[in-house]
């Protein structure tokens, strides 16, 4: 449980003294990153911005999940919660308390069914699939594959559509990984070499979008062990922007971050309003459209895929007597047309990145 009161605010000592304590009910997943960084907002605001005492009971969705009943009973003044299910929708509806929502994308839901005590939050995951094409289309790539959940999951779904449909407005359509059923779903080392023939299969270079950091980094493993380079073969970008497996993966992660403290600190002023008495907005859409790039999206080999084909061989293959020839033969193109490219990009001939 986490308590606030603001500092030399003798009004709100006596409110809390009196019982006059808002107590807010939070409902989020401990093993979510995002949820973790909302969390933070939330707490952000309370500390920083809110007038009144508030009361934060955090609970785990991971470990437990109240009852209806339960909520009722607890003295509880509003519910902020990530809905997992509608079951957890339900609840926290038929509890009667002022609601703030964050689901992973906006259901479909009568208007009457929608208690006016209720804010809901969801992320335009579409936009962020528009994002990573625009990225990809800025850098000169032409194809394109994308990799969602081993479960399917409408957030990673929608992902997809928003990246395919940017895509097919240059009259492209990307490769869509299919994953496996049944055990392999649930377990990485039954899909890896089927995840692993379908990189190999794909076009060289590749702009490759994953549903999320954590599916990007399985992604990256097993590229790694197929001998498949990123970002030269395949640039690889992926979403939250999770510092700790970006930052651990290899080649480190560009990714699309969400703001999930922004979101947070919006969400617990959305609550604010609500035991205020005001009627804020019922639905609010959060929209990021942001790529903060790593070397999975390596800023030369995305300004030329070709110069960074060359440029990985000549890497892997130093103990060997190569020739500017070979450099052109790994980069699929003429050795004029790598000579002009490696101009442009490093400012340096390939006789010269050699030396």
């Amino acid at each position: 449980m986490i308590f606030f009161l603001p500092q030399n605010d003798k009004s709100a000592i006596l409110r809390a003294i009196m019982g006059q304590v808002a107590k807010i009910l939070v409902v989020f997943s401990k093993a979510d990153v995002t949820h973790r960084r909302m969390l933070e907002g939330i707490l952000g605001y309370v500390r920083d911005t809110c007038p009144a005492t508030w009361e934060v009971q955090l609970d785990l969705r991971d470990i437990f999940r109240r009852s209806t009943a339960e909520i009722r009973a607890g003295g509880f003044s509003g519910i902020i919660a990530a809905v997992a299910n509608p079951a957890d929708r339900k609840r926290y509806f038929a509890s009667g308390l002022p609601t703030v929502l964050f689901e992973p994308t906006l259901a479909r839901m009568d208007r009457a069914r929608r208690p006016a005590n209720n804010v809901t939050f969801f992320n335009d995951h579409a936009a962020e699939g528009r994002t990573a094409a625009e990225y990809y289309l800025e850098h000169g790539y032409r194809s394109f594959a994308y990799i969602g959940t081993p479960v399917k999951a409408v957030w990673s779904d929608a992902r997809r559509r928003g990246f395919a449909a940017r895509l097919a407005k240059d009259g492209i359509r990307p490769a869509v990984y299919v994953p496996p059923r049944g055990k392999a779903s649930v377990d990485f080392t039954l899909e890896a070499p089927r995840l692993a023939r379908w990189l190999k299969r794909l076009p060289r270079p590749t702009a490759l979008f994953v549903a999320h950091d954590e599916r990007a980094q399985q992604v990256a493993a097993v590229a790694l062990r197929a001998g498949i380079d990123i970002p030269g073969d395949l640039a690889l970008l992926g979403v939250d922007d999770d510092e700790l497996l970006c930052t651990t993966a290899s080649p480190q992660l560009s990714s699309i971050p969400v703001n999930a403290e922004e979101t947070g600190r919006r969400i617990a002023e959305r609550m604010h309003a609500l035991l205020r008495g005001s009627n804020p907005a019922p639905i609010v859409r959060t929209c990021h459209t942001r790529v903060i790039a790593r070397a999975s999206t390596d800023a030369d080999s995305l300004a030329d895929p070709f110069v960074s084909k060359a440029v990985s061989y000549a890497e892997k293959n130093l103990a060997k007597p190569l020739k500017a020839e070979d450099l052109a033969t790994a980069a699929n193109c003429s050795l004029r047309t790598l000579q002009t490219k490696m101009l442009r990009v490093l400012r340096r001939t390939p006789k010269e990145e050699l030396a």
